[in-house]
């Protein structure tokens, strides 16, 4: 069976799992339920799901790069119109209220903006096993947010993907240039471009929100306001703890900071450790302790190392370079002897050092009766968001450690 085949035969089975999920749930919630009809359901879900979780796999183990399913500039433009549509944030808020997915919630009129943007390019509608598209009134709010909580994705690279997994292609900088050739001369092959595949795999992250129905039933835009803060602050946490778990392999290598040299020892990583085509661009991460470390540090005239951004008056630059702090709580200090210290400088370009894959947009999905919703008379929502981090260039960052 060709990859494409078994594609064919998984999204058959997704139907008929859906369909069946639906039926069970109707003839569960009937006043006289009939027992003998909710249990051939059972199996025939469980059967028909064993089935597709099978495919699925086999579909995974197939070897082969698979095909990202990108939409056309005119397709992009049309789910984006109506992501930020009201009537799309009306039907979402309607489906969140109602606890409708988009299993249960097919024919209903009041709901057709979600389908519409679920099946835009054709295909399997992307939220069939998660929930809906989250609206651009709910995500522009999640990124306001967002900004204001120390996300170090600023730093990196974040290349938006539609596969959970799949490979890029690195290229080593060549070491030697062309060499001189003779008339009628074989032309030497002595310094190939060095490829490198480069893979990511997304894993799924997803967290429930519990709330009351009185804030349900609030205006639209309370409900989005308080779902995009909630939103916000996790999925930074979660972004920042890939990010961070990228840099730990810096630590082998990591440069020691010594007291009363942390100047000259930052700048020996940014002209010597690092290429200069990446110093150039280098800027120096660290933490509320590493900024005080180096705010603190004056020259012999008493005037402060770091330099002065006139416009907000905050010093940010060492020898011409961003000093970037976030958080003690993102990016924690170790502990040293005695109760020492430890301060982390990431010095160089993070946005060739690593990349943030995501698979956008964020789902959410949500119960007035599954979980604790129904005897908490509230509502719970689920988020699910995928993302993974793969290190590109190594060569590109660099650690340093000042103990104090």
């Amino acid at each position: 069976m060709t990859r494409d085949q078994m594609n064919d035969q998984i999204r058959t089975l997704g139907e008929r799992v859906t369909d069946l999920s639906a039926r069970l749930a109707q003839a569960a919630t009937q006043e006289k339920p009939n027992l003998e009809e909710i249990s051939r359901l059972q199996n025939d879900l469980q059967a028909e799901s064993a089935r597709l979780n099978a495919l699925r796999a086999a579909a995974g183990a197939m070897p082969g790069q698979p095909e990202e399913k990108q939409l056309t500039p005119a397709q992009e433009r049309s789910r984006k119109d109506i992501l930020k549509s009201n009537e799309y944030a009306r039907a979402f808020a309607a489906a969140l209220r109602g606890g409708y997915t988009p299993a249960t919630g097919r024919g209903m009129e009041q709901l057709r903006p979600l389908y519409d943007a679920l099946t835009i390019g054709g295909g399997d509608p992307v939220g069939t096993d998660g929930g809906f598209l989250v609206p651009e009134d709910i995500d522009h709010r999640i990124r306001e947010q967002q900004r204001a909580l120390n996300p170090l994705r600023e730093f990196f690279n974040v290349e938006p993907v539609s596969t959970n997994s799949g490979w890029r292609v690195g290229d080593a900088a060549p070491s030697s240039g062309f060499s001189q050739v003779n008339e009628m001369a074989t032309v030497p092959s002595n310094d190939q471009p060095a490829f490198s595949k480069i893979t990511f795999a997304l894993a799924k992250y997803g967290l429930i929100l519990p709330i009351s129905n009185e804030l349900a039933a609030d205006e639209v835009a309370n409900l989005f306001a308080y779902i995009s803060r909630w939103a916000a602050k996790k999925e930074t946490i979660t972004e920042n703890t890939l990010l961070l778990a990228a840099l730990a392999s810096l630590s082998s290598g990591a440069v020691t900071v010594g007291s009363g040299t942390e100047v000259r020892d930052l700048k020996k990583i940014l002209n010597v450790s690092l290429d200069p085509a990446i110093s150039q661009r280098a800027v120096i991460l660290t933490n509320q302790d590493g900024f005080n470390l180096l705010d603190s540090l004056e020259d012999l005239a008493g005037r402060p190392i770091m330099q002065w951004d006139p416009v907000t008056a905050t010093p940010r630059a060492l020898s011409g370079h961003r000093v970037a702090a976030v958080s003690n709580a993102v990016l924690p200090s170790g502990e040293g002897a005695n109760d020492a210290l430890v301060i982390p400088f990431y010095v160089g370009d993070g946005q060739e050092y690593a990349t943030l894959f995501e698979r956008n947009p964020m789902e959410m999905l949500s119960t007035n009766i599954g979980g604790t919703a129904f005897t908490t008379d509230s509502i719970q929502i689920r988020f699910i968001k995928r993302m993974g981090v793969s290190v590109f260039d190594s060569a590109a960052m660099k650690l340093g450690r000042a103990t104090i």
